[in-house]
């Protein structure tokens, strides 16, 4: 299907083209990885404790990385993307590491549900990252008014995460708040970056990619005012998108752009996180759409890896995904188990962390 006129600089791709070039590794390198991957059988031929076999049957599936850099606990770290990205934040913090996050003030009133504090940060798309680096840092950043109006001085920010609908005066609370926390970064040795989901929304009138689906009120009223109007009328302002991975790609190289520019010493982490995604909007079973979209996230993941030499990847997700179900998972089949995101990070700082 063709992207249609108004949306076609949306999908505009602005970085280099993605070099061809396969990996080809020297006789010699093979053979050191050969004698020295502790990792590297799948079947456990004989007493192996580290065969993908045998790994199967703990209770956490520990996934070995070699880290191209090192990094220290003296570093300030800062997260941004999905909500697994605080649990992170959350279990690095109990280590005594320096999470750059903590102390958001954002009223618990203000939100819809019992969340975490800095729940409004969460970021589930690429595009909503980016969009939260220029709203912050860029001098020159303008655009239109976001906050869609869904009722008497009842507005929706679908640039946050868990917010119900407020009047105005309180949305710039929160807006003052996620500015200043991501402010932070700017200080940050290490910037955790959690990539989410693929499937999102793109807002016409404010030429903006949705952090998260619109809300219920402000489709029907967008439903009533399509039918009213009739063919003839404006198009829906919510278009529903799964991006390509050209698109992914280009997208992701920007977000590390900016990082680098507005927090110029950091190191990158990439992470997907395994938390599913919850609806689809394409025909698709959820469980297709899902494993698609961690699937392009995880290669986007190893194109930056491959593309820059101060970002590395980690393996939560396949820790994650590979340990025991009943081990890993809240009774939602969504929401991954502290006890489980705490061996997690574990790892990380066991095997990163001097």
């Amino acid at each position: 299907m063709s992207v249609p006129e108004d949306l076609a600089p949306v999908y505009a791709l602005e970085m280099p083209p993605q070099d061809p070039r396969p990996h080809i590794t020297p006789y010699e390198v093979i053979s050191h990885n050969y004698r020295d991957n502790r990792y590297k059988r799948w079947l456990d031929t004989g007493d192996d404790a580290n065969a993908a076999q045998r790994r199967y049957s703990n209770d956490f599936f520990f996934v070995n990385s070699t880290p191209k850099f090192r990094l220290s606990r003296s570093h300030k770290f800062f997260a941004i993307g999905s909500c697994f990205a605080r649990n992170i934040e959350r279990e690095l913090a109990a280590q005594g590491i320096a999470c750059l996050t903590a102390g958001t003030n954002i009223p618990a009133e203000f939100y819809s549900g019992d969340r975490d504090a800095r729940a409004a940060m969460n970021k589930f798309n690429i595009p909503s990252m980016i969009d939260e680096l220029e709203r912050t840092f860029n001098p020159a950043h303008r655009e239109p008014g976001r906050y869609i109006g869904v009722g008497e001085n009842e507005y929706f920010d679908p640039a946050t995460s868990g917010i119900k609908l407020l009047p105005l005066e309180q949305h710039a609370i929160v807006r003052d708040s996620i500015r200043e926390t991501t402010s932070r970064m700017a200080e940050a040795d290490v910037v955790i970056i959690t990539l989410g989901l693929v499937e999102a929304w793109f807002d016409r009138p404010s030429g903006l990619f949705l952090n998260t689906s619109p809300h219920p009120r402000a489709m029907q009223q967008e439903a009533r005012r399509v039918k009213a109007e009739g063919p003839n009328g404006q198009p829906s302002r919510f278009v529903h998108m799964r991006p390509n991975f050209a698109f992914l790609r280009d997208k992701m190289h920007r977000l590390i752009q900016l990082v680098s520019t507005y927090a110029p010493k950091a190191k990158v982490v990439l992470s997907v996180s395994p938390v599913p995604l919850q609806a689809t909007m394409t025909a698709d079973d959820v469980v297709m759409s899902s494993s698609l979209s961690k699937s392009q996230l995880r290669v986007v993941a190893e194109d930056a890896r491959d593309s820059f030499n101060h970002v590395d990847y980690f393996p939560s997700y396949e820790m994650v995904m590979n340990s025991p179900r009943a081990e890993t998972w809240e009774d939602d089949e969504i929401h991954v188990k502290p006890s489980l995101v705490s061996q997690v990070t574990s790892a990380f700082v066991k095997g990163w962390i001097d």
